[in-house]
């Protein structure tokens, strides 16, 4: 086991540092990496009090990738890419574009600092209702109910039964990750009722610690207009595939609008929430996609993107906390190139 550690960290440096990376993106020519970023923070953040540590990159590596990119690939917008992809135009040789998923408030603090200290674009799709911190992202809800409760187990009778130990760290992991799969493939009416089940359980009253989570509508400006662009990402959060089709539509169509009329420009590019662990888009979901008028609409798929991809189902490659170790970020990058 050690030496096949070894041997494949060995190899991650060799395509970082020996120019095998570069050859592999030569001969991908007419391939593009659309990058999927949630958060650019710390522990000190706040942010990681509802978001998985491991969706987090820290600031400094962020920083690092924003110069690398920058010297090695071309970073397109989005705006940019989803064109040519439509036209069928040329693809610029080692076309990247960068996505931030949810509307955390390091967005703005953190990841937009260095961006522009680069000169790059991204994407920024966010949860409307939660912008403001209005809402709390019900997703941020359940992990901060599930990390912070001082109860050992948790038992929950409706709307659904759970008798979940939580008196490890794995134990935690283990009913967080239960909860979330089972909440994104149910109603949205039934997952909201379990998810208060499951804060009253936990005995979680004060929730003042998510009241500064998320961006505010002045700070979405400001980033629109220093260049930045911003795309829907539904108004809650919910998974699209379990809504009914008039709450998709609603949840689609309103976080457009929403947005639209806080920057006074039009939504071109929208994501479909809750990647990991559900189906998150089908063509029922697509179809209103495309009728509200978008361009583009991002998946947490793993992939590449070319001319004659399906403009509303378009692939990504998530960057991760672990990415912090620049060979697994340029091998991560490759790889998905690779990919269909």
């Amino acid at each position: 086991m050690a030496i096949r550690r070894y041997l494949t960290n060995f190899a991650k440096l060799a395509i970082h540092h020996g120019g095998i990376s570069s050859l592999a993106r030569a001969c991908l020519a007419g391939r593009a990496v659309i990058l999927r970023y949630h958060s650019v923070s710390t522990a000190a953040d706040g942010t990681h009090l509802c978001l998985d540590p491991g969706l987090a990159v820290a600031p400094d590596h962020f920083d690092q990738q924003c110069a690398y990119l920058k010297q090695h690939y071309n970073v397109l917008s989005l705006d940019d890419m989803v064109e040519r992809l439509a036209s069928g135009a040329a693809m610029p040789p080692k076309a990247v574009a960068l996505t931030f998923d949810d509307g955390y408030l390091d967005n703005y603090t953190r990841a937009f600092p260095i961006l522009m200290k680069h000169g790059l674009n991204a994407t920024f799709y966010v949860t409307t209702n939660c912008i403001d911190n209005r809402e709390i992202l019900w997703t941020g809800l359940l992990r901060f109910a599930i990390f912070t409760t001082t109860v050992t187990t948790l038992e929950t009778r409706e709307p659904m039964a759970f008798h979940l130990p939580l008196r490890t760290p794995a134990e935690r992991r283990e009913a967080f990750t239960k909860l979330i799969v089972t909440m994104k493939n149910i109603p949205t009416e039934r997952r909201l009722a379990l998810l208060e089940a499951v804060r009253v359980a936990a005995g979680i009253t004060d929730l003042s610690q998510l009241q500064s989570i998320m961006m505010s509508w002045d700070q979405v400006r400001e980033m629109h207009r220093a260049g930045m662009i911003f795309g829907a990402h539904t108004l809650s959060h919910p998974n699209l595939p379990n809504a009914t089709p008039e709450e998709a539509e609603r949840e689609i169509v309103g976080s457009r609008d929403a947005l639209a009329g806080q920057t006074d420009a039009r939504v071109l590019h929208f994501s479909y929430p809750n990647g990991r662990g559900s189906a998150h888009l089908t063509e029922a979901v697509k179809s209103i996609v495309r009728r509200a008028d978008f361009t583009s609409a991002t998946t947490s798929v793993t992939g590449s993107v070319m001319a004659g991809d399906d403009a509303f189902a378009l692939k990504r490659i998530g960057i991760y906390n672990r990415h912090g170790a620049m060979p697994e970020f340029t091998l991560d990058i490759e790889r998905g190139k690779i990919g269909a």
